[in-house]
Order: structure tokens, then sequence, then C-alpha cells
């Protein structure tokens, strides 16, 4: 049923087909999800304590304050960040890598946040609705196809394929950095670290566009952005114009971790290059390195145990994927890497348990059941299988899995 809702910037009266209770209880569902689709939290309390202390600063000035805002960092290496329904925002390691000071992370918090005062999301939802395309946004974005081990990278990377829940239009682009740059203003912070954090993007498109893909698909960078923000930056006083308000020195305190093993995922990412290019020998050579120079981070064990596994070194492998699961347990692709490595090592049972437990962490993803039901065929207990393989196809509907598992059925006499 149709409804008209205030948009607390504006003030205007909106048509909005989402309440605040949906806008809320949506945030709340896809969270956990999206958290894990960027490879889970980066494992550095301190560093999660600083953002979500910068966040609610700035959430606290904003139209919506009341709203129940969450900030983290999640691990992974592109450059990249977005607000989910109800305040729940993210940032990558990537993304606050490439930053230097305080105000530039408070200028994309700030500019996520102000997507949500906006009410941007219901905005979208309703333009879905009524152009009749919304689909269950869980299910549609973690639905993949590929046998599972054969690229464990890829197939564990599915997940963050596409973390774009939505493409905002180029007013709501420009509405978002106005309200971003007033909303760094009333939290005390040097408005000129908004412009500081567009010529950085802006640099880094030009130098490593991959690198700012999933950004730029969702927050495209127009000069005229660009140009509107440095004129919004010349109507504030001098009084915030200051060195000291970019809050360069905490920002370098609280990401000492963070550069730390910064080179380590240099390493990892060249790793992944390496094996895109069937060059194991060279992935496994430089995970090495990696989990050596930051041995507490799981996604590097993760990593590597693909890497060792590729190259066919079955018991380094798994004593990867099992440190990986040892260091982060609620990580999924610790969990389903495990999986797959102990399957390949024919240790069924082990296999079944990190499998189940992927399962627990995101529910009824097609590669996570698939393999579920290759070891039930190994261990001899087709009827599991074929119920594993049946679910798959409700799922996937072409590629290698989806052929697998129709083949099985097919052979056993499931289908005819």
């Amino acid at each position: 049923m149709a409804g008209c809702a205030v948009n607390p910037v504006t003030h205007e009266s909106q048509l909005s087909l989402m309440s605040p209770q949906q806008e809320v209880a949506t945030g709340q569902e896809l969270y956990p999800l999206y958290t894990q689709m960027s490879f889970g939290l980066f494992q550095d309390p301190v560093l999660q304590d600083y953002v979500q202390t910068v966040g609610k600063r700035l959430a606290a000035v904003s139209h919506r304050p009341n709203m129940p805002y969450e900030f983290n960092v999640v691990n992974g290496s592109e450059m990249n960040a977005y607000a989910l329904p109800g305040g729940k925002i993210s940032i990558t390691r990537g993304m606050v890598t490439k930053l230097q000071n305080e105000a530039q992370l408070a200028a994309v918090l700030a500019h996520e946040i102000g997507h949500v005062s906006a009410m941007h999301h219901a905005s979208f939802y309703t333009r879905q609705v009524i152009a009749g395309l919304l689909t269950g946004i869980g299910s549609s974005v973690l639905q993949a196809s590929g046998v599972a081990g054969a690229d464990l990278i890829s197939q564990a990377g599915l997940l963050a394929a596409n973390l774009t829940l939505m493409k905002y239009s180029r007013d709501q682009e420009r509405q978002a950095d106005e309200l971003g740059m007033e909303y760094m203003v009333r939290a005390r912070y040097n408005p000129a670290g908004y412009v500081q954090t567009m010529a950085l993007l802006q640099e880094e498109g030009k130098r490593e566009p991959s690198l700012l893909e999933s950004f730029f698909s969702s927050h495209p960078l127009t000069t005229e952005r660009i140009v509107a923000s440095n004129q919004r930056l010349e109507k504030y006083g001098p009084e915030l114009r200051t060195p000291e308000a970019l809050r360069q020195g905490p920002f370098m305190e609280r990401t000492v971790y963070l550069r730390q093993v910064a080179p380590a995922y240099e390493k990892a990412d060249k790793a992944k290059e390496a094996l895109s290019q069937r060059d194991a020998f060279r992935a496994v050579q430089l995970l090495r390195q990696a989990t050596a120079e930051a041995p507490k981070e799981a996604l590097l064990w993760v990593y590597r145990a693909v890497a060792e596994r590729t190259a066919e070194d079955g018991s380094e492998a798994v004593a990867a994927a099992h440190r990986a699961v040892e260091l982060y347990p609620d990580m999924y692709h610790a969990r389903y890497v495990a999986g797959v490595v102990l399957f390949h090592e024919r240790r069924h049972q082990e296999s079944l348990e990190q499998l189940s437990a992927a399962n627990k962490i995101i529910k009824d993803q097609p590669q996570v059941i698939f393999m579920m039901g290759r070891n039930w065929e190994a261990m001899g207990q087709r009827d599991r299988a074929a119920r594993a393989y049946y679910a798959v196809l409700q799922k996937v509907k072409k590629g290698p899995m989806a052929q697998y598992c129709y083949q099985r059925l097919v052979s056993w006499g499931y289908i005819r």
C-alpha cells in the first residue's frame, strides 16, 4: 500500500513504500550478510572502535540521528564504502589504507550517512517496486554458478562480486555530497577533508581503476561533483580550515596495525593475480611470505589454503585452512575453503563439519550445498547427495555446477 513520508532533509512529502521500521529491519537482516560478502570484519578492535566512534559522531549531527547506526571496517582490498538501509555502514580495509587523516575518513562516512538521512534507500525501493523489478536482494546477489573448488579464490570471492545494494542517481550523489560536508562541519572536522578524499579517489581511479570499480559503480565521481564540492568548501569560514581539524594524529595512531599488515595484503593481491595466470608456485611463495608477515590475519591464511591446494600440496592447504578457521571461526570464507580443501583430501566428515558451519553463517549458498552433496556422494549416501543436488538446481540453472548436479540426478534415476 502506498504511503507518504516526510523527507527529514527537504521536509517535503514523498511517496515511500518502505516504512522506517522496514528500513531498520532490512538493514539488520542484511548487515551480517554484506559483512561476510566483504570477507568479514578486519580483525583490529582498535580500528573498529575508532571507525565506530567517528561514524557515531557524524550520525549524531545528521538529519536522522535516532537511526540505529552501526559502522565497521570490512576486509576487502578494493576501495569501497556502502550504506545499507537503517544506517548500517561499512568501509573496506582497502579504502581506509589509502586515507591520510580522520577528516578524510569522516568524509567517506558522512557521505554514506547522507544517503541514509535523505532516505535514498526508501526512494530506490519505491522505484523498484513501482517498476516491478524488485527481487529478493539477499538471495539474488548470492546466487553463484561454477564448480566449487575448481578455482577456489573466484568461488570464495563470489559473495563479494556484487556489493552494490543500489545505484544512486546523480541528484542523490550531489545531495549526499552536500550533506556529507555539512555533517563534517557540524562535527567540527575540516571540510577540506571532503575535497581531499574526492581528489584521492580521482587519482586512484586514474592509476588503478580496478580498485575503484565497486565504488564508482554505485558512486560515480563526476567532474561536476568535484567542482561543486570545491565551491561548497569556499562557503565555510576559516575557523575549521586548519591542519588540526584534519585530525591526522589520531588517525595515524589508530591505523598502526592496518599499516603494518598492508604490505602483506599487497602480496596477497599479487598472489591472486598469479593464480589467475595459473602460476600457483608464485602464488604460494607470496602467500607464505604474507602469512609470515601478518600471521594473525585469517583471510591471508584462506588465500594461502587456496594457493597450496592449487599447487597440490594437500597437507599445507589443510594446515592453512585450519589456521584460518582458528583465527576467525565466524568467517564464511574460512569455513567454506576449509570444507573444500578437506573434501579434496578425502576427509569427508571433517569437510561436512566445516561446510555445515559455513551454512550456519550464510544459509543455503549453492556452492556450500553442492560441496556437501559431493561429500555425501563420496561417502555413499546417495539420497542425501541427490537432495543436495536438487536444492542446488533450484537456485542455479546453468554452468558446470548445475550440469554436474543434473547429470548425477539423471544417471541415478531421480530425473527422467
